[in-house]
């Protein structure tokens, strides 16, 4: 493991040969320089190099033996084998390659094997009688003349050798209590022979974890603190080497390229901060670096946001309760606001605390703070597309891809990117047409909605396409299936699409008025000026165009022809809402030529509110008397009038809390009068004036 990460093949969990992490050669020196102090014949001493898992442990153990030259360096590996007999097995096994010449040797440690399994049973390692017990059962056995024989001229025999032993215990934490106990009990006792020294490495909470499993309770850092005698703590990795992980991590699956946006960019440095935090050892570094290059493909096919799905991953590994929580509790992480007070907050951790079962819960915090705290910054061109935040894509960081009905917002920008250049057909745009024009309603409107709101962020449009939403509207319409809101969506979407086509100069309002009709321009009309917040004045002045080349049309007209038009209310209030001036007012006025025509204009204007309540909808006939005045200004009302028989008693039909709209001609025809003769006219002066 080094400085930086290696990216050449792919990672295994074996261990470098020299420490290569800045300080570590050092730290490997004077470890090895301390072991190299045993003088020969020195009576047995054990050193500890203890540090967290995956924190190069093994790599300073090798390092540390390159250096020891004099000395005869043995493994013993007690995790492969299970049982007090098997470790004793194994340990002379082990010593025994430290003497390779002397058969006697080996042949003396194979009869001391016979000794040491029944000591191991006898003697405790932990607890009250570790110390009083462990010494009567020495005492006892040490009254066998074979036992205390044989360990005497197996001692001398190996102190004759003339060689410094160090014998290397590694992993000592992937022992269960049990396991531990065995091996404790042979570095204690069968192993103490002069010239034989010990290293073992181990991570102290992991070893303290499994001692009290097995009834050690408080006891089990001091009695390691008996075992071993020269404890090293492996130094921290610095933090600029993690940072350097972190960076090499997002480098690999998230190259930074041309995306250059500064909001990219800082919360890239952001997680590089909060992984440095979190990643503490070489392994997990590795971990996290594989995870992420053998799942890129599949973020890629996912289409969701790349740092996010990092800082998630770090948690699946290092903090899997964590990362299971938010799995299973998505509304309660989704419903961050940017607004919450730091108490919120707050409050928000201290669920975390008692789930996370290791480490340190800062990095923890941060991470999901960077996955789930809402920022409202907007920048020209600048987004983080597919974040986890986003209630859309929350499941796909736990699918890590596409559900079947869902709809990729990749191949539909790309669909909207050939259109723009004037493509009419490609894969991309076939997909998505599948998709809006399937049988799917709930995909479809799907699919429109991501079309639209990638349309959304662009100020211009062209011909191509207008033309690919036009047509996708005009086949929602052929459908004719009983859920409009596909069709609703795709009219909105349309909307904006001819507001930026005439803004463009693509087209003239003739043009589009031929091709549209004056409804769908009007409500066109009114549509974008809800989304298009700060252009409203815009949409209003370029929609005013339409206003007024309807009122042209209208005044070449006859009077039954302009209220025969199904659009009249509809126009005449669009009239009053974009036009500025007075001079397009009255458009109906020289055409009231006696009460007749004036009785049938104010028929065309009875409508209806129409109120909702929670369990049908009721109607109100109503007058649109502001429309009326409008279309009608500058007509003398009040003379048409005057001499008009008055309309006595009460209509013969309900006027509030109806169940339809449906009012015979006849009915019309009688609130209109009655509407009229309410009105406030002064009969010496024109209403225009």
């Amino acid at each position: 493991m080094t400085n930086d990460l290696p990216s050449e093949s792919p990672w295994s969990d074996e261990s470098q040969e020299t420490a290569d992490i800045a300080g570590r050669e050092d730290f490997a020196r004077v470890v090895a320089s301390r072991i190299d102090s045993c003088a020969m014949g020195q009576s047995s001493t054990v050193f500890g190099l203890v540090g967290p898992w995956g924190g190069g442990k093994t790599t300073l153990l090798k390092d540390v033996i390159s250096r020891l030259d004099t000395w005869e360096c043995v493994w013993f590996s007690p995790w492969s084998v299970s049982d007090a007999e098997s470790i004793t097995a194994e340990f002379v096994s082990a010593l025994s390659e430290a003497f390779p010449k002397s058969k006697s040797v080996k042949d003396r440690l194979s009869q001391y094997s016979r000794f040491g399994t029944p000591l191991l049973k006898l003697i405790p390692v932990v607890g009250d009688a570790a110390s009083s017990m462990a010494q009567e059962a020495i005492t006892d056995l040490t009254k066998r003349p074979s036992w205390h024989s044989e360990f005497g001229k197996l001692s001398r025999e190996i102190a004759e050798q003339d060689v410094r032993v160090l014998v290397i215990i590694d992993d000592v934490d992937r022992l269960d209590g049990d396991e531990l106990r065995a091996l404790l009990r042979v570095v204690r006792l069968l192993g103490r022979f002069t010239n034989v020294h010990y290293l073992l490495a181990y991570d102290q909470a992991t070893i303290e974890s499994a001692l009290r499993s097995t009834g050690a309770d408080g006891e089990s850092s001091e009695f390691m603190e008996k075992i071993v005698q020269y404890p090293f703590e492996v130094p921290p990795v610095p933090m600029v080497v993690r940072r350097r992980w972190s960076r090499a991590i997002l480098d690999s699956v998230d190259p930074m390229g041309d995306r250059s946006g500064w909001l990219h960019q800082e919360a890239r440095e952001d997680l590089v901060a909060s992984l440095a935090t979190g990643l503490e050892t070489p392994r997990a570094a590795q971990r996290l670096r594989e995870q992420m290059n053998s799942l890129s493909a599949l973020i890629t096919n996912a289409e969701v946001d790349v740092l996010d799905f990092t800082a998630l991953t770090w948690l699946r590994i290092n903090h899997h309760r964590v990362w299971n929580d938010i799995r299973l509790n998505s509304t309660f992480y989704l419903s961050w606001k940017e607004s919450d007070s730091e108490e919120t907050e707050k409050g928000t951790f201290e669920r975390l605390a008692p789930i996370v079962s290791r480490g340190h819960i800062k990095p923890v915090r941060d991470i999901v703070r960077f996955l789930f705290r809402p920022t409202h910054l907007a920048w020209p061109g600048q987004s983080r597309r597919g974040r986890m935040q986003n209630s859309r894509y929350f499941d796909r960081y736990f699918h890590v891809g596409l559900a079947e009905d869902d709809v990729s917002e990749r191949k539909t920008r790309s669909a909207l990117k050939d259109l723009t250049e004037g493509k009419h057909t490609s894969e991309d745009i076939d997909y998505l047409d599948a998709i809006i024009l399937g049988e799917d309603p709930e995909r479809s409107a799907l699919a429109v909605d991501i079309a639209s709101s990638e349309r959304r962020s662009s100020r211009t449009s062209t011909p191509e396409i207008l033309k690919y939403v036009e047509t996708v509207r005009a086949a929602l319409v052929l459908i004719n299936d009983p859920h409009p809101f596909r069709l609703s969506a795709t009219e909105r979407w349309l909307a904006r699409e001819i507001f930026l086509t005439i803004e463009g100069g693509h087209f003239s309002w003739p043009e589009l008025i031929q091709r549209f009709g004056y409804q769908f321009l009007t409500a066109s009309g009114y549509s974008v000026h809800l989304s298009e917040i700060n252009n409203r004045p815009q949409v209003k002045d370029l929609f005013a165009e339409v206003a007024k080349y309807w009122i042209a049309e209208v005044l070449d007209e006859s009077l039954d022809s302009t209220l025969a038009r199904s659009e009249l209310l509809l126009m005449t209030s669009f009239c009053i809402w974009t036009i500025k001036n007075n001079e397009y007012k009255g458009f109906l006025s020289k055409k009231m030529a006696d009460a007749e025509s004036l009785i049938k204009t104010a028929v065309r204007y009875v409508s209806f509110s129409e109120w909702v309540g929670a369990a049908d909808v009721k109607f109100d006939v109503t007058f649109r008397e502001e429309e009326f005045r409008f279309a009608t200004a500058g007509a003398s009302l009040g003379e048409l009038l005057t001499g008009f028989p008055p309309i006595t008693g009460n209509p013969d039909f309900k006027v509030t809390d109806r169940p339809d709209r449906d009012l015979t001609d006849a009915q019309r025809r009688d609130f209109a009068i009655r509407s009229l003769l309410t009105l406030d006219f002064d009969l010496s002066t024109d209403i225009a004036e």
